[in-house]
């Protein structure tokens, strides 16, 4: 059978397309798929997305879910896990607030876990990732991937068109495409690239871009 490629928006598009059992390649320019190449780039083990305690989607997400499967990843690998969160620019009383119910999971399941800003490709450089699990958590690229996961997508992966430290755009995009077709493989199914806000010209852009890259990499050739 052929495989397929779409490419959609939103919390409400990642969550249509993980119920179909598509993978989700969640595109959030600004920050949390920036966040997630730097984040893996450094070496990080696992990279999840999680919506913050105060986003409204008309789509289920369970952000204390993704905190659950977090803290099973780094309690079988005997690490811990770095909470990327918004606020950016703002205290960490107000990120600590946003990433609660991902933060409650964690300390239930007896998991060290540290909070930091979601800084994009500033992210290395304000914890140490390296064999740690990454969970991002934001209002619209975590979130969009936290859909995907509830929704019951086999798999979720964050691309971007972001720079990286010692990668270009057009390298980082490339490597977001080759992830996708990989997990496409290994669960033999098809890709859904999701802008995570209809809202960010950057994202619909960048999703594009990157669903043109997954066609030229041959995803799609019988």
């Amino acid at each position: 059978m052929a495989r397929t490629l779409e490419v959609s928006f939103n919390a409400s598009g990642a969550a249509e397309a993980g119920a179909r059992g598509r993978v989700v390649v969640v595109v959030d320019v600004v920050d949390a798929g920036t966040s997630a190449e730097a984040a893996l780039a450094a070496g990080a083990a696992h990279v999840l997305g999680a919506g913050s305690s105060r986003v409204e989607v008309p789509v289920p997400i369970h952000p204390d879910g993704i905190g659950a499967q977090a803290a099973g990843l780094a309690r079988g690998m005997g690490t811990s896990v770095v909470v990327a969160t918004e606020p950016r620019v703002g205290s960490q009383e107000e990120r600590l607030a946003l990433a609660k119910p991902v933060v409650d999971a964690l300390e239930d399941a007896g998991v060290e876990c540290e909070i930091v800003p979601n800084q994009g490709a500033e992210l290395p450089g304000l914890a140490k990732v390296q064999d740690k699990v990454v969970v991002l958590v934001s209002a619209t690229g975590g979130t969009a991937f936290d859909a995907a996961v509830a929704a019951g997508a086999p798999a979720v992966c964050f691309a971007t068109t972001g720079r990286i430290q010692g990668k270009t755009g057009w390298e980082v995009a490339e490597g977001g495409a080759r992830r996708a077709i990989a997990l496409a493989d290994e669960h033999a199914t098809d890709i859904t690239v999701v802008a995570a806000s209809s809202n960010s010209a950057d994202d619909c852009l960048a999703a594009f871009q990157i669903a043109r890259m997954i066609i030229g990499d041959g995803f799609l050739k019988l």
